[in-house]
């Protein structure tokens, strides 16, 4: 069996032993990704997971964190994940979490009592691309999910006790909604509880439908000021106790911030203010320069 994508990690797996779980994507009709596009989903095999962490076991402590590649491993069967978790507990029996991409419809995919078994097993934590909590744009990338169904989903998995990181797209409802969209997003949050917020900034790449979308004009992209405002929009409606990562290289500015410190989120808030009164338009597109970006 031979598996071609391109194996990814979110920054913060940087020291985890990684592990190929699936290739390819359950669903590839969200219109501002490239990833997986071409590449049908399938899962390895138990003999080929057995094979491929054999080889890592001599590098890696009994208690590493592990993290299973692939857009949305989460969406396999539960019996499929608690197969796979064997392997890992045979091997390093002492591991210390284990982590994996999901769908918000991967997690309805899953009983309450599902989730608990795999939370007992040692799947301790999931990264979700939420992208928004506002309708109107997540209806217009084609996400395939609303609002109401990410709350409902990041709640049941606060039930189980599953951690999950989740990523926010600043600017994915075009120019215009900054407000709107900063205001959505973090009344999501404030239902449910995060252990990470992670924002990135919309980047419009090549042979993408959002692309073809730009040409056509029935998309606008936001500028870089835009983007800026509303992350201030959405750091000053955001009220639950968690952390906001922004230093991805996709963002217009990098912040790392707990949200829960009333000092260090009012210096941030007026931070970005500072920036937005002393820079232009013009300015703040030529330094973030989104024409170098290439990658999400």
């Amino acid at each position: 069996m031979e598996f071609t994508e391109q194996m990814m990690r979110p920054p913060q797996e940087a020291h985890s032993l990684l592990l190929r779980a699936t290739e390819g994507f359950t669903y590839n009709d969200c219109h501002f990704c490239y990833v997986s596009r071409g590449y049908s989903f399938r899962a390895v095999s138990e003999e080929y997971l057995e094979k491929e962490i054999s080889k890592y076991q001599p590098f890696f402590p009994a208690d590493t964190k592990i993290y299973l590649t692939g857009s949305n491993p989460f969406a396999l069967p539960t019996a499929t994940l608690k197969a796979y978790i064997k392997i890992l507990r045979a091997h390093f029996p002492l591991f210390s979490e284990l982590s994996m991409q999901s769908r918000i419809d991967d997690i309805h995919g899953k009983t309450p009592e599902e989730l608990n078994e795999l939370c007992a097993l040692g799947l301790k934590h999931l990264y979700i691309g939420v992208e928004s909590g506002n309708n109107r744009t997540l209806k217009l990338m084609n996400k395939g999910y609303t609002a109401e169904d990410a709350i409902a989903a990041l709640q049941s998995l606060d039930k189980a006790n599953i951690a999950y990181t989740t990523f926010y797209v600043l600017g994915l409802g075009g120019q215009g909604t900054a407000e709107e969209c900063g205001r959505d997003t973090a009344n999501m949050f404030n239902k449910v509880h995060p252990r990470r917020i992670t924002t990135t900034g919309l980047t419009i790449f090549q042979d993408t439908p959002l692309a073809q979308m730009v040409k056509d004009v029935i998309f606008v992209e936001p500028s870089e000021r835009e983007k800026i405002e509303e992350l201030k929009i959405f750091l000053e409606t955001l009220n639950i106790d968690t952390y906001y990562d922004g230093i991805h290289y996709l963002n217009p500015l990098n912040y790392r911030l707990q949200t829960g410190n009333i000092q260090e989120k009012t210096k941030i808030i007026a931070d970005i203010q500072q920036i937005l009164n002393e820079y232009s338009t013009a300015d703040l597109e030529l330094m973030v320069n989104r024409k170098t970006m290439i990658s999400l």
